[in-house]
C-alpha cells in the first residue's frame, strides 16, 4: 500500500492515516482563521457591526473546525477517501498559515481586513468537509452537506458589509 489508500477492516473503509493527518491539519488552519477573525474583531470593536461580523466570521471557523473534528473522530467511516490531493493542499496550508502569522501582528483598515478575509475564503472554499471527502454513508454526507449550507453566506456576507463600506452607506448590524 502507498499510504493513500483506504483501509479496509471487519468491513469498515477508514481513512488512510495521511488523509487523517491532513484533516487534522485542516482543523488547526480553520482554527487559526477564527484567531484571525477574533483580532479582528478586537481591533475593530469601536465599530459595533463590523466588530460583530467578525464575531460571527469567527464562530464559522470554529464550526468548520467542529466539522473537520467530527471526520477525524470517526475516522473515516462512512468516507470513503479524501479527493483532494493531500501534498497540495498541505503546502497551501501551510503558505497560508506563515501568511496568517504575519497578518496577525497587523494592523489593517477596515477595507483591508475585508479584502483579506474575502481572498482567504475565496481561497479556502475548496477546502471544506462536504468538498474534500466522498462519502460512503447518506446519512453523514446529508450531515456534512447540512453543516456547510448553514454557512453557505460566508463570503457574500463579507463581501455586502465591504459594498455598503466603500460606498458610504451605513453597514448593517448583524444580530
Amino acid at each position: 500500500m502507498s499510504g493513500m489508500e483506504p483501509v479496509v477492516k471487519d468491513s469498515v473503509v477508514k481513512l488512510s492515516l495521511e488523509h487523517l493527518n491532513f484533516l487534522n491539519r485542516c482543523v488547526g488552519f480553520e482554527l487559526k482563521l477564527a484567531e484571525l477573525y477574533h483580532h479582528f474583531e478586537e481591533i475593530f470593536a469601536d465599530d459595533r457591526s463590523l466588530s460583530l461580523l467578525w464575531k460571527k466570521t469567527a464562530r464559522e471557523e470554529e464550526n468548520h473546525a467542529q466539522q473537520f473534528n467530527l471526520a477525524v473522530r470517526l475516522q473515516g467511516v462512512g468516507m470513503l477517501r479524501v479527493t483532494t490531493d493531500v501534498s497540495k493542499a498541505a503546502a497551501n496550508l501551510q503558505a497560508l498559515e506563515a501568511f496568517l502569522e504575519k497578518v496577525m501582528v497587523a494592523t489593517p483598515s477596515q477595507e483591508e481586513a475585508l479584502g483579506l478575509a474575502i481572498r482567504l475564503e475565496e481561497q479556502l472554499a475548496s477546502l471544506h468537509m462536504y468538498s474534500i471527502v466522498l462519502f460512503e454513508d447518506q446519512q453523514l454526507k446529508t450531515l456534512f452537506h447540512a453543516m456547510m449550507q448553514h454557512d453557505q453566506g460566508h463570503i457574500s456576507t463579507l463581501r455586502d458589509y465591504q459594498t455598503a463600506l466603500t460606498s458610504g452607506a451605513n453597514a448593517t448590524p448583524l444580530s
